[in-house]
């Protein structure tokens, strides 16, 4: 039975569908660039289901935000009603974000049985769920939630202890990377039941993001304010050895700045430099107990610990030097400079290897991924078993006007107020040609609020600005009223990787333009260096893959926020020259790019204005 939930299929659609449902047959990979529009979801999804119930499996729909859920639950609420067909589907978030007390601390510690008392409603004295708590996983494993409505519904109970239970029974699993690939996180899911990784089904959705978060998930950090934090922890908890210790530490990683730093802004370091610089203080092991020791304190008592990004830095420090670079920075923020010291992951097979591997059937999807080679390679597919497949897009290719201005740059040797000048120029200028609203997106803060401050007065229309730290209920505000002044041809100002440049629909006139400003290119720093090098001995591609290529997909995700329906129609314009230079022309997708220096004209006649 096909569990196809529209009424027609797209024939990339079908195609895509018809690759998938082969490796599931014969349990091999899909990596797949399916350009925006194309309905991955709805081609991968379907035939999943289907392979999990006819051959006892569980799928994994696996995202980077919680935001991109919605699309896999909107899918399998379609099945369930078009097909009638019984499963149990469950949506999975973290924990801080479904066990909260009024201050929204956690309360829910694992192992900590009296912690929490909907967690004393949901087990026995010999952890067996209640009665009570067996009677709400029957009557939610009926519907497909999304995951704050089970909240909103398991009053008295721990609705995070009821997700798991439910995904231990589970046809269909929605989560985050780290619910796979971070092997805790998987340990704790697959641990209420006897679920294995070559019984699963992993659908890897925006895999473009899969090697940056997942080499994130094996890193760590260490900030003078990290340990400000932590002291002033131990402190008010009573551990007054501790405090010590970590003001001894916070003020030697001070001194090691110095002596290693001394005039330049950063160092690699070996493990043992700052080892011995512990070992002055205390012992290693014995300050990494102890101070684990005031995180379980701390968490006893429903808060969360300041300490514990201590602990894991202290703990991850111990690890290998193959794959990872150890660097020691000053920094400077908005409003000081600080130490920073950082073990940082190079390698994301170390978290993603054994999950694609092990797994029956892994499918890696997304809009930007090519070169599809570059990420059958550094997330660690086997080439003998994955089916690298690239789509056409389904849109109309007269629907989208391609433009790259070569009359500018961002590069770093060139910029000035002169170049600003022309940037913003462009922008106005080029503005005034697009029905509907327009996103410009800059490679930093800095480099917008600068290029802002120029053009500021020649905009007529209503400006819209991203800010650093927005929440939820900001960004949800700002989306709204932008969308909502569609009429007069609104701007919006954000950056290439934040909120509003990746993972936000804007339909239709929402966004009829997308300018690209710059290239984002990563910072030249030692760190960046490092992931050159080592995909340079790994791969004999250093630059394409750890510098080069990166820097235009963050690009094409900016990119793709103006046509997100067969029936959009809009404009990206990519303002700097080097888009037209091989090392990265060859990254972009396979469409028609105009070269212009009058792209106002180009607008005007592409509108029909």
């Amino acid at each position: 039975m096909d569990l196809f939930p529209y009424d027609t299929v797209r024939d990339e659609q079908s195609d895509m569908k018809a690759h998938v449902e082969e490796a599931l047959e014969e349990g091999e990979n899909v990596v797949a660039h399916a350009p925006t529009g194309l309905g991955k979801t709805a081609a991968t999804v379907p035939s999943s289901l289907r392979h999990a119930l006819d051959e006892d499996r569980t799928v994994f729909f696996l995202t980077p935000r919680h935001s991109q859920h919605e699309i896999a639950v909107e899918t399998l609420q379609e099945i369930k009603d078009r097909h009638g067909v019984s499963f149990t589907a469950v949506d999975l978030i973290g924990k801080r974000w479904l066990c909260e007390g009024e201050t929204g601390a956690s309360v829910y510690i694992e192992g900590e049985e009296n912690s929490c008392p909907r967690h004393d409603a949901t087990y026995t004295e010999n952890h067996q769920l209640t009665k009570q708590a067996k009677r709400k996983k029957r009557e939610l494993e009926q519907e497909v939630l999304r995951a704050e409505e089970v909240k909103e519904r398991c009053e008295k109970v721990c609705p995070y202890e009821i997700l798991l239970h439910m995904a231990a029974d589970a046809d269909v699993v929605i989560g985050d990377y780290f619910h796979i690939f971070h092997p805790g996180v998987r340990e704790a899911v697959f641990g209420k039941s006897d679920l294995k990784l070559d019984d699963c089904v992993l659908i890897v959705d925006e895999a473009h993001n899969l090697a940056d978060r997942t080499r994130r998930l094996n890193s760590a950090t260490l900030t003078e304010q990290q340990l400000q934090s932590a002291i002033t922890e131990a402190s008010k908890h009573g551990f007054y050895e501790e405090e010590t210790d970590l003001e001894k530490l916070k003020r030697e990683l001070g001194r090691m700045a110095k002596q290693e730093l001394g005039m330049e802004r950063e160092a690699e370091i070996d493990q043992a430099t700052f080892e011995d610089r512990v070992e002055n203080i205390t012992d290693y092991d014995h300050l990494l107990e102890d101070l684990s020791t005031l995180v379980e304190e701390v968490r006893d008592q429903g808060e969360e610990s300041e300490t514990a990004e201590i602990v894991e830095f202290l703990d991850r420090w111990q690890g290998t030097d193959t794959g990872f670079v150890r660097v020691l920075q000053r920094r400077q923020s908005a409003n000081n400079s600080y130490v920073r010291l950082s073990y940082t992951c190079l390698d994301p097979q170390y978290a993603t290897r054994r999950p694609l591997k092990k797994a029956h059937t892994a499918i890696a999807m997304s809009g930007t991924l090519e070169p599809l080679s570059m990420y059958v390679d550094i997330l660690g597919f086997d080439e003998k078993n994955t089916h690298a497949v690239s789509y056409e897009s389904p849109f109309p290719e007269a629907n989208k006007l391609n433009l790259m201005v070569d009359k500018v740059t961002t590069r770093y040797k060139e910029r000035d107020q002169e170049q600003y000048q022309k940037i913003a120029w462009y922008i106005t200028k080029s503005k005034e040609q697009v029905d509907g609203n327009v996103g410009v997106f800059f490679p930093s803060y800095k480099m917008r609020n600068e290029i802002y401050d120029v053009m500021r007065d020649d905009l007529e229309c209503p400006v819209y600005q991203e800010q650093r730290g927005m929440d939820k209920e900001e960004k949800n505000e700002l989306v709204e009223e932008f969308t909502a002044r569609s009429d007069e041809g609104a701007i919006l100002l954000g950056v290439v990787g934040g909120s509003f440049g990746e993972g936000v629909d804007f339909p239709g006139e929402a966004m009829s333009g997308v300018f690209i400003v710059g290239l984002p290119l990563q910072r030249p720093d030692l760190e960046t260096k490092a992931l050159i090098d080592f995909y340079d001995d790994r791969f004999g591609r250093g630059w394409d893959y750890g510098y080069n290529f990166p820097a235009v997909n963050r690009a094409l995700q900016a990119a793709g926020r103006c046509i997100r329906s067969s029936d959009d129609r809009g404009v990206v314009m990519f303002l700097d020259e080097r888009y037209t230079w091989s090392k990265y022309r060859k990254a972009l997708p396979d469409e028609r790019y105009i070269q212009t220096k009058a792209p106002w004209q180009d607008i005007r006649a592409f509108f029909g204005n």
